[in-house]
C-alpha cells in the first residue's frame, strides 16, 4: 500500500487530540495508523511512549521513546524521556549513560550549563560513571571551580583503583594534587594509593570527598602526634618514644626468625646500645647497617637523624628525618628537627616552615573541630608572609622565640594557657599561638584582654584606651584593630567602625589573607548596609574563594540595595550578574529561579513585555508546577501579541494540571482567561469544549452565544456563522431560531 502522507497527518492529529482527552487506548491505535503510513518517522513513536507511559506500561514506553530517539538522530526531548524512565524502572546504568549522552548533545551546541547538570546526574544516580566523572572535572577545572574538580578527580581515582589500575587512579590524584597542592582529601588519597588500601572504603559515593573511618582517625592531622608528657621539647619526647620501641627488639620473641632479621635486630640492639652510652660513631655506623640489612622501623631513621644532627652532619640529617616524618609518632618532633638543621645551616625560611608547622600540630590539639580549617589557614599565611616580605631578622627572631617556647619544660602547660587567653581575647574571631610571638610583645596581648574585660563590663572609653595601647605597641598587628574597630560598634560610632573593618579588610587582602579579608568586609556591611563598594569585593572574594552561596546572598543584597534606592538600572544588572554564576550555588537554594524572579519583576513593572517574556519562559522550565509562573506567561505571550504561543502554553498547562490530577482547576482558568479576552474564539472554544466533557452542554450553549453575538457586532459574519453552527451541533432548545440566524446570515455575506 503506498504511503499517504495527508493519512498520516490525520492519523497523527487524532491522537494528540485523544491524549488530550485523556483516552490513552484511542491515542494509541490512531498513532499506530500513522505508523502504518510512515514507519520512520520520530512523532508517532513519541506519542505512544506518552500513552503508554500515561498507562503505565513503561518498557513499551521506553521502547518508543528509543525509536523516537534514534529517528529524530538524538532529540534532545526523547533522550530525557530515554532517561527518566530508565530511572523509573530502576536501570540507573542505562539511565547514566544516557544522561552523559544528553550532555555529549548539549555541549555540541555549546549548552555548557545544560550540558553540566546532565552529567551531574549522570553520576549522581550512578557514582561509578566514569566518562561523566571526567566531563565534569575537565569543565570544573577550565572554570576555575578548584573544590569542584577536585572532589571530581578524586571520584575518579575512586574508579580506576576499583577496576584495578592503580596507576591511573594515581595519576588521577597527581592532577588534582595540581589545583591544590594542599588539600588533606588528596594527600590522604595518595596515602591510601601507596598503602594499597581502598578508596571506595573511605570515599563518599556522592561527593568523592574523603570520609576517613574511626580506625584512620588517629592518623589525622588533629591527632598525629602524641605531645609531650614530661616537659621535654617535642624532638625529646619523639627521640624517647623511638627509644622504648627499639628496645621492644631486644625481649622480642625470635624463635621463628630468619638469619637476616636476626641480623637486622643484633644491629639495632647494638646501635642502642652504643647511642645510650654516648658512643655517637659507632651507633651511626651501627644504624647504617641495620638499614643496609632491611630496617624498616622510623625509628631507626630518627634516631639516625638525631645522631647525624649531634655530629653537624645537617644534609644526612634531613635525609632522615624527612623519611621519620611520615610516621604519626615522629612527625612533631622531626618537623622540629628538620628546623633545627635547616636554622643551622642559614636556610632560614625553610627552617621556619617546618617550626611553624611544629606550632600549627601542637594549636591543633588546643581548638575545635570547627575552627581547624581557618587555623590552618592562618599558619599558612604566617609561613607565606615570612616568605615574601624578606625581613631576615624578623623571621630569625620569630624562630629563636618558637625555638625558646617549645624547649623549655611545661611547654604544654604554656600551650593550655596561651590557647585559653588567645581564646578569650579573640571572641568571634579565630586567633592562633603564632599571635602570642607574632604581637611583638605580651604587653599587646595583655592590653587586649584588658579591653576585652572593660568591654565587658561596659566600660567603652577604658577598653578603647587599652586598644590603642597594643596598637601603639604592634601597628600591623591586626587583632587588636579588630578590637577597636568591635569597640566602636559597641559605642554606635557606625561610620567610624566601617572606616576601620575597611582599612582591615584591605590590609588582610595584601596579606594574601582572602577569609581574614572577608570577615572584615562582612562587618563593614553589617553596620553600613548601604556600603556598596564593600560589599561588591566582599563578593569579588567570595568568588575566588569558590564560596558561591555567600557571593549569590550578597549579590542579592546588594541588588535589593540599589532597588531601595531607586537604582532600578544597577538592581536588574546586579541581579544579572549574579544569574551568570548562579549554577555554582547550591542546587536546594535556586539561585536560578530567585534571581529570575527580581529580573522579571522589575521588567513587568517598567512593562517591558519582551525581557521579562524571556525570564518566564526560563521560569517556567525551571518551575513547570507553579502556577503564577505559568498564568503569566501565558499573558506575556498575549501582550506581546504571540496567541499561538499563548494557547499553546496554556494547551501544555492544562494537560499538566489534569495529569497531576488537578483537573478542578482547568475549568477556573480557563473561565479567568475567557473573562479577560472575551473576543477570542479559541478560548471560548476550548472552554465550550470542556464545558461539554463534563456534561454541561447549556454552559457551553450560552459560552458560545455570547461570543457569537461579539462576533455579530464586530462585524465577523462568518466567523458568528462557525460559532452558531457549533451551537446547533448541541441540540440547544430553540434550535430553530439558530437555524433561521443562520440562514439570514449567509443571505447577507
Amino acid at each position: 500500500m503506498a504511503q499517504n502522507r495527508a493519512r498520516f497527518e490525520e492519523a497523527l492529529e487524532r491522537g494528540h487530540s485523544y491524549g488530550w482527552d485523556q483516552r490513552w487506548e484511542d491515542a494509541i491505535r490512531e498513532f499506530e495508523k500513522a505508523l502504518q503510513e510512515f514507519s520512520n518517522e520520530p512523532a508517532p513513536y513519541a506519542g505512544l511512549g506518552m500513552a503508554f507511559f500515561e498507562l503505565k506500561r513503561y518498557e513499551p514506553a521506553l521502547d518508543n521513546y528509543k525509536k523516537a530517539a534514534r529517528l529524530s538522530q538524538g532529540d534532545i526531548m526523547y533522550l530525557q524521556r530515554v532517561a527518566q524512565l530508565q530511572e523509573q524502572l530502576q536501570r540507573n546504568k542505562e539511565a547514566s549513560q544516557t544522561y552523559l549522552a544528553i550532555g555529549e548533545v548539549q555541549l555540541r551546541r555549546r549548552l555548557l550549563n545544560e550540558a553540566v547538570e546532565n552529567w551531574n546526574r549522570a553520576v549522581f544516580i550512578d557514582p561509578d560513571a566514569l566518562r561523566g566523572h571526567q566531563r565534569l572535572a575537565q569543565v570544573y577545572q577550565k572554570q576555575g571551580m578548584i573544590p569542584a574538580a577536585v572532589r571530581e578527580y578524586l571520584a575518579i581515582a575512586r574508579i580506576l583503583q576499583a577496576q584495578g589500575d592503580a596507576d591511573k587512579a594515581m595519576q588521577a590524584c597527581r592532577a588534582a594534587l595540581q589545583l591544590d597542592s594542599r588539600n588533606a582529601d588528596v594527600l590522604t588519597a595518595i596515602e591510601l594509593l601507596q598503602q594499597g588500601d581502598s578508596l571506595a572504603t573511605h570515599f563518599s559515593e556522592d561527593a568523592g570527598a574523603i570520609t576517613l573511618t574511626p580506625s584512620r582517625m588517629t592518623t589525622g592531622l588533629l591527632d598525629d602526634t602524641v605531645l609531650a608528657q614530661d616537659g621535654s621539647s617535642p624532638a625529646q619526647e619523639a627521640q624517647r618514644i623511638a627509644m622504648e620501641r627499639l628496645a621492644e627488639v631486644f625481649f622480642g620473641d625470635d624463635e621463628d626468625e630468619d638469619v637476616t632479621t636476626t641480623m637486622k635486630d643484633a644491629l639495632i640492639v647494638q646501635a642502642l646500645d652504643f647511642q645510650t652510652r654516648g658512643m655517637t660513631n659507632e651507633a651511626i655506623s651501627a644504624y647504617e647497617k641495620a638499614i643496609e640489612a632491611g630496617a624498616r622501623d622510623m625509628a631507626v631513621r630518627y634516631n639516625l637523624g638525631l645522631l647525624y644532627q649531634d655530629k653537624l652532619r645537617f644534609s644526612d640529617a634531613i635525609a632522615q628525618f624527612e623519611v621519620a616524618v611520615q610516621d604519626p609518632d615522629y612527625r612533631l618532633g622531626s618537623h622540629f628537627a628538620l628546623g633545627e638543621c635547616y636554622r643551622a645551616r642559614g636556610h632560614i625560611e625553610r627552617a621556619l616552615e617546618h617550626f611553624v608547622t611544629v606550632l600549627r600540630i601542637v594549636d591543633l590539639k588546643t581548638v575545635k573541630r570547627d575552627q581547624a580549617d581557618r587555623l590552618i589557614e592562618l599558619y599558612e599565611n604566617l609561613t607565606q608572609s615570612f616568605r615574601t616580605k624578606g625581613e631576615p631578622e624578623r623571621a630569625t627572631a620569630f624562630a629563636n622565640t618558637l625555638v625558646e617556647f617549645l624547649s623549655h619544660k611545661g611547654w604544654e602547660d604554656k600551650v593550655k594557657e596561651a590557647r585559653r587567653r588567645l581564646d578569650t581575647i579573640s571572641a568571634d574571631q579565630t586567633m592562633i599561638l603564632g599571635d602570642v610571638i607574632t604581637a611583638g610583645s605580651e604587653h599587646v596581648l595583655e592590653s587586649l584582654y584588658l579591653s576585652q574585660e572593660y568591654a565587658k563590663r561596659e566600660m567603652y572609653n577604658a577598653a578603647a584606651e587599652e586598644a590603642y595601647r597594643a596598637i601603639q605597641l604592634s601597628p600591623n598587628y591586626l587583632p587588636a584593630h579588630l578590637q577597636l574597630g568591635d569597640l566602636l560598634v559597641l559605642q554606635k560610632r557606625h561610620e567610624a567602625a566601617a572606616l576601620k573593618f575597611n582599612t582591615i579588610g584591605d590590609a588582610f587582602r595584601a596579606r594574601g589573607d582572602v577569609n581574614g579579608s572577608v570577615l572584615a568586609y562582612e562587618r563593614v556591611i553589617e553596620v553600613a548596609p548601604l556600603d556598596l563598594t564593600s560589599r561588591a569585593r566582599l563578593i569579588d572574594l567570595l568568588k575566588s574563594m569558590g564560596n558561591f552561596d555567600r557571593a549569590l546572598e550578597n549579590y542579592l543584597s546588594m541588588g535589593n540595595m540599589y532597588y531601595q534606592l531607586a537604582q532600578v538600572d544597577k538592581a536588574r544588572a546586579t541581579f544579572q550578574e549574579a544569574l551568570n554564576i548562579a549554577q555554582r550555588g547550591s542546587p536546594e537554594k535556586n539561585w536560578r529561579i530567585r534571581l529570575l524572579n527580581q529580573i522579571a519583576d522589575i521588567d513587568m513593572q517598567r512593562l517591558d513585555w519582551q525581557r521579562a517574556l524571556a525570564s518566564y519562559r526560563e521560569l517556567r522550565r525551571l518551575s513547570p508546577d507553579d502556577e503564577r509562573t505559568a498564568i503569566t506567561l501565558i499573558d506575556l505571550y498575549y501582550k506581546v501579541n504571540q496567541p499561538k504561543s499563548a494557547l499553546k502554553e496554556l494547551s501544555d498547562y492544562m494537560i499538566q494540571l489534569i495529569k497531576g490530577g488537578k483537573s478542578a482547576k482547568v475549568v477556573g482558568i480557563l473561565e479567568d482567561m475567557v473573562k479577560q479576552r472575551a473576543h477570542d474564539p479559541n478560548l471560548t472554544n476550548m472552554l465550550a469544549r470542556l464545558y461539554i466533557q463534563q456534561k454541561r452542554p447549556q454552559k457551553a450553549i450560552d459560552l458560545l452565544d455570547k461570543l457569537g453575538e461579539a462576533q455579530l457586532e464586530a462585524g465577523n459574519t462568518e466567523q458568528a456563522i462557525a460559532t452558531i453552527e457549533i451551537i446547533l451541533s448541541l441540540n440547544p432548545p430553540n434550535s430553530a431560531s439558530y437555524r433561521q440566524l443562520v440562514s439570514q446570515l449567509r443571505q447577507n455575506v
